[in-house]
């Protein structure tokens, strides 16, 4: 923090003002803490006790009221809760990590374990917020721990006890050095009276930004100078005259084809020389016919 030696004298003359207020522990223990500490961020005493009794009327046990929707505990605590539909989603999405690391609604786990891995094994609760994280720590596992949310954090920017560019997490971890570990809770409770009693800062809204339309600079018409009627000068439509280059072709010499003298085939009349077959002339033996003697 900034100007840090100058704003622990303030807060050591401050912290004498404060009043002496009891602590009182959930009855559900560890679990019943967690769910009271969501509904104490940036709220009352008496908003936060109010709303703890109905969530816990109307559930049969912690497991059931993990079980509701985000819309039914909004409906629990009320619409015009502070900041309820937040608050309702925080707390069910802390309840339902316990419950994946625990296979239950419960910090059985915890039961014997070191300072520092309850711290460790809060601070990495999805969802969880540094003022529940802390209240829940100190409260139940004596581990020194500030709860700072957002509405302490204005309170003691407004009375000039912290620098106005501390954030949660750095006012919380600086309260820690300035006050010993038994007096946290004594501290915490007495800090937390105080706070009730400052006037709550209303949120600013944003005024939307008007879109501003640029206007577009008209453009001055430049009246253009009519040119003076120059005197056109008729000029001389020169001919150009074509120069055709005349290159004299050689004709080729067509090459006289030799003129093939006709040769006028006379008709191959074959000769059918019939080959004379010389018939060979029989003999005829003469059969005399022998004279039979009568």
């Amino acid at each position: 923090m900034k100007n840090a030696t100058e704003f622990a004298k303030k807060f050591k003359t401050f912290r004498k003002k404060l009043t002496n207020e009891d602590v009182v522990h959930s009855e559900h223990g560890a679990i019943g803490e967690v769910i009271y500490a969501h509904l104490l961020w940036n709220a009352t005493t008496k908003q936060a006790t109010a709303a703890y009794k109905k969530m816990i009327s109307a559930s049969v046990d912690m497991n059931d009221l993990r079980m509701n929707h985000v819309f039914e505990m909004v409906e629990l605590i009320g619409i015009s809760y502070p900041q309820a539909e937040d608050r309702a989603k925080r707390l069910k999405t802390v309840l339902n990590a316990i419950y994946k690391r625990e296979h239950n609604v419960s910090l059985d786990s915890l039961e014997g374990a070191g300072k520092r891995d309850i711290r460790e094994y809060f601070e990495t609760l999805s969802g969880i917020t540094p003022f529940v994280c802390n209240r829940v720590i100190s409260l139940n596992f004596d581990v020194s721990a500030v709860p700072v949310d957002e509405r302490t954090l204005d309170a003691l920017v407004t009375n000039g006890i912290v620098h106005e560019d501390a954030d949660v997490a750095d006012t919380a971890a600086w309260l820690g050095r300035q006050i010993k570990a038994t007096e946290v809770l004594a501290v915490h409770a007495g800090l937390q009276s105080w706070v009730e009693q400052q006037p709550v800062k209303k949120p600013v809204k944003k005024k939307a930004k008007k879109k501003v339309v640029k206007k577009t600079p008209a453009k001055k018409k430049v009246a253009k100078k009519a040119p003076a009627n120059k005197k056109v000068v008729a000029k001389k439509s020169v001919t150009k005259k074509k120069v055709v280059t005349k290159v004299a072709k050689k004709s080729p010499v067509k090459k006289k084809a030799a003129t093939k003298k006709k040769v006028t085939k006379k008709p191959a009349t074959k000769k059918t020389t019939k080959k004379k077959v010389a018939k060979k002339k029989v003999a005829k033996k003469k059969t005399t016919k022998k004279k039979t003697k009568k």
